[in-house]
């Protein structure tokens, strides 16, 4: 059957909105219902015009029921009239309707998914519902133990209706029908295997706006919802691990670059929001339990860490180093160890963690930067042993800007999000789209400029991913990228490593000579190349037996495995 969708509009005391409302929507020819939960004798009266002016279905409950029952209404007209999908969107004209063309493509694509808004919010957003949906994002990614979901509060959204209809009229549950709808109806269809879908959507907060929530009653309702949903999670866990666990490609390697990012700018504005106004032990406090998801929906992450940690107790069992025994070297303390890290992001950008607070062990790299300033510029290899936001401070005890080349298209972003919050970090960073012309001589000048520049030199390239130097790592043969290593002997300039790492309790870091200059000699590059990929991989070994879970690349990293 061909989807047929329908518009519907749950509507409470908005009369002022809905006739600009239904001005945007008429372009798009779908057929309107708008149901009517109650409102005030003005607002039904103007409903009742505009049912009169426009060709639209409109119902009426003869008292105030929720956004949810005006929903399970809507839906169970558009059911009668035939339609298999209703869009809905909220009456009070926040919403961007220039989405909806996609939020349908997205919708006849896959017609079993909840197909949802996720908001892009301007400025208008009060900071108090950022933060309570931020709060509530994490209670949904515990309910469903997955990350599928992420927004459930959006009030643009597009509901298959036989399934939606399964729901709201069990007799056996009943769906929250007031502001615990949302997010309830969107739980429980994804517990029953609807997938949930969604494209983003830009939201404004128009002034004088009118809400419904009442703090009390409506948070007191919310907690409930949270506390049916997690109970009603505990049951099904079993299922949905393993429905999680049917749909891992358990065999692909994806290049690292294809594997997505579980978290983006938007979320590091709210984290940083949050820790702002909570400070370090609310956010300690939450780290277990949004660890604890992260850890049991990332399979592939979680087989990445096993591996890191078999092979470096192997190698340190082979070569006669101790580990360290404290925190124990587990998966799951070594995903809590990369939350540290985010929260310790946090910290330094809020300025919590203070240049002091970081120990330098520069094995007298630094003294001729620390005497002079007009030293030239450097290159820096890093690698994801570490959390590299500690360079802040490097930066800050020389003086130096450290220009961080990443592969990442938020990089004017996120130099935007560190001038607001950190002015003085004296980090900058670089999309790296190839090493084209363009980008050498940007980097000379810098150089030039005296400015530092740091490369992550243990991620294969997204342009040119077959383009590595096996060098032997814990034991087995790894691949490490030509590129850095071809940089530095085009830019002709000293070489440094960092390793920026968390050692007994102590932020250190780690800055030793590699190279002045590094040479490729055309003759014997590839020996060369060789040569140079196993000092940093023995160096990047060394540095690990002492901050084993400060290896962050929860990745394949060697390609046979």
């Amino acid at each position: 059957m061909s989807p047929r969708p329908c518009i519907i509009v749950p509507c409470y005391n908005h009369g002022s909105t809905l006739q600009a409302l239904i001005e945007r929507l008429a372009p798009f020819g779908l057929p309107l219902i708008i149901v009517d939960d109650g409102s005030d004798e003005a607002t039904a009266s103007e409903l009742r015009r505009l049912a009169a002016q426009h060709a639209l279905t409109l119902l009426a409950h003869s008292r105030n029921q929720g956004k949810g029952a005006a929903v399970a209404t809507a839906l169970r007209e558009a059911r009668r009239l035939g339609h298999t999908h209703a869009l809905q969107i909220d009456a009070d004209g926040q919403h961007d309707v220039s989405a909806i063309p996609a939020l349908l493509d997205l919708s006849r694509a896959n017609p079993d998914a909840l197909v949802s808004g996720r908001p892009v919010y301007d400025s208008s957003i009060p900071p108090a519902r950022r933060i309570g949906r931020w709060i509530t994002h994490v209670w949904v990614w515990i309910e469903t133990l997955s990350l599928e979901i992420n927004d459930s509060m959006c009030g643009l959204r597009v509901y298959p209706v036989s399934p939606s209809l399964v729901l709201l009229d069990s007799p056996r549950l009943r769906v929250g029908r007031r502001m615990d709808f949302d997010t309830e109806i969107m739980v429980r269809l994804h517990w029953a295997g609807h997938p949930v879908l969604f494209h983003p959507v830009r939201v404004t907060y128009p002034p004088g706006g009118v809400s419904h929530f009442r703090a009390f009653r409506d948070n007191l309702r919310i907690s409930w919802m949270h506390t049916r949903l997690f109970l009603g999670m505990l049951p099904r866990a079993p299922k949905l691990l393993w429905r999680k666990l049917k749909t891992e490609r358990e065999t692909a390697t994806p290049h690292w670059s294809r594997i997505p990012e579980r978290r983006g700018l938007a979320g590091m504005r709210l984290m940083l929001l949050a820790y702002r106004v909570f400070g370090y032990r609310f956010f300690s406090l939450l780290l277990h339990p949004v660890v604890f998801v992260f850890w049991l929906t990332g399979a592939r992450a979680r087989r990445a860490s096993r591996d890191w940690l078999r092979r470096l107790r192997a190698r340190a069992a082979a070569t006669g180093r101790v580990l360290p025994d404290r925190p124990p070297l587990t998966g799951y303390r070594h995903f809590y160890r990369f939350g540290e890290s985010i929260l310790e992001k946090l910290a330094a950008w809020n300025g919590d963690i203070r240049n002091d607070d970081v120990e330098i062990v520069d094995h007298g790299v630094l003294a001729p930067y620390l005497k002079n300033h007009d030293a030239p510029g450097a290159l820096v290899f890093m690698t994801h042993l570490g959390n590299p936001e500690l360079c802040r401070a490097l930066g800050a005890r020389t003086g130096k800007t450290i220009n961080a080349i990443v592969h990442t298209a938020n990089a004017a972003r996120f130099n935007r999000l560190l001038r607001e919050t950190a002015p003085g970090s004296h980090l900058n960073l670089i999309p790296a789209a190839g090493l084209s012309p363009a980008t050498a001589i940007l980097l000379r000048e810098k150089l030039d400029a005296g400015e530092w520049i740091a490369i992550a030199a243990d991620r294969t390239s997204i342009h040119h991913p077959g383009r590595v130097v096996m060098a032997d790592l814990l034991g087995a043969p790894a691949p490490f990228p030509e590129g850095p290593f071809v940089l530095a002997s085009v830019l002709k300039c000293p070489v440094f490593l960092m390793f920026a790492l968390k050692e007994n309790g102590r932020h250190r870091i780690h800055v030793e000579p590699f190279a002045d200059p590094l040479a490729l000699p055309r003759a014997t590059r590839a020996a060369a190349l060789s040569a140079h990929a196993a000092r940093l991989a023995a160096r990047l070994e060394h540095h690990a037996m002492n901050a084993p879970l400060d290896w962050f690349n929860f990745h394949n990293f060697w390609p046979s495995a």
